[in-house]
């Protein structure tokens, strides 16, 4: 089971990871092509604390969070913190303007919220999206 949490390990975690900034993270590491899930253990201001990698096909997004689809087909509710650095093809975003399909890579800090969000469209949707747009329509 993944996104097990004892719950007094829960609250200390929030706190750690509240003390965490996204601009804090170090960069996404080199993964192999068909990742989906990874945690990894790091040192920042010199305390030990997890980062937890997860990428998807965003199913549905609420004002707090996102769920995804990853590739061996598990889908997972991913909570945003209100300050994350959420990003779509490079670009300042925010979690409103990320949509259905898209591909996104959200990053926790010891089991707390994601504090960032990077998000790409994949050209197929991309298309999509440019045609809809030339013929006066919304997505």
């Amino acid at each position: 089971m993944r996104k097990l949490v004892i719950p007094c390990v829960a609250a200390a975690a929030l706190v750690l990871a509240a003390a965490v900034s996204a601009a804090q993270i170090p960069r996404t590491p080199r993964l192999p092509a068909g990742w989906s899930h990874a945690a990894i253990n790091v040192v920042i201001r010199r305390q030990p604390h997890t980062l937890t990698y997860d990428r998807g096909r965003v199913q549905t997004v609420t004002a707090s969070s996102l769920t995804i689809r990853e590739q061996d087909g598990s889908v997972w509710t991913i909570d945003v913190a209100p300050n994350a650095n959420i990003t779509i093809d490079g670009r300042p975003a925010s979690l409103s303007q990320v949509r259905r399909l898209e591909i996104a890579v959200t990053v926790e800090v010891d089991g707390g919220a994601a504090v960032s969000v990077k998000v790409t469209i994949p050209p197929a949707l991309a298309a999509q999206i440019a045609r809809q747009s030339r013929r006066g329509t919304r997505r």
